[in-house]
């Protein structure tokens, strides 16, 4: 019996995208449904259409903001480190022991197994070799202050914020 794989449009383009290929694609409704960029959250976009788009800065930056929010109410992914660049977070138990990098100029995921974080370091292509040229471009921003604040894997996990899960205490007169 032959499977069926959807037919996807690209949002951008509105040409095909061959579903077993590789395509950016958020996922949930991230942005007010009056916001123009509404209607590509949780569309598929060729690497190349998404790259170029116009928008891909502002649309990226709300789906990081996106995340960050969600990961607060998740009770396995931690906050690591997060700047204008890049929200790094780290599930390190297992079976997932992984990092999570998610670059505020394309809004993707990259996932890093902890055992490899420190060889990813050192060649992110080699441990992630289906990254995309825009991601990798974004990637030698923020891998400096990766490699300098976090050099391996035990550093990723000491810099869990612990208090980020923690209910945030009432201010006075507020």
């Amino acid at each position: 019996m032959a499977t069926l794989l959807p037919d996807l449009t690209c949002a951008l383009c509105e040409k095909g995208i061959d579903p077993t290929g590789a395509y950016f694609r958020t996922s949930g409704q991230f942005l007010p449904a009056d916001d123009p960029l509404a209607r590509y959250c949780d569309a598929p976009m060729h690497w190349a259409c998404y790259e170029a788009w116009s928008e891909r800065p502002r649309f990226a930056r709300a789906y990081v903001d996106a995340w960050v929010v969600a990961n607060r109410k998740n009770p396995f992914w931690w906050m690591v480190h997060r700047d204008e660049q890049v929200y790094l977070s780290v599930n390190p138990q297992p079976p997932v022991e992984e990092a999570s990098v998610r670059l505020s100029a394309v809004g993707s995921d990259i996932r890093v197994p902890l055992p490899k974080w420190t060889a990813w370091l050192a060649d992110p292509e080699a441990v992630t070799p289906t990254l995309q040229p825009v991601e990798t471009v974004a990637l030698t921003e923020v891998l400096p202050v990766l490699r300098e604040r976090y050099a391996d894997d035990h550093a990723v996990v000491h810099a869990i914020d612990v208090d980020e899960k923690r209910p945030r205490a009432r201010r006075k007169g507020g």
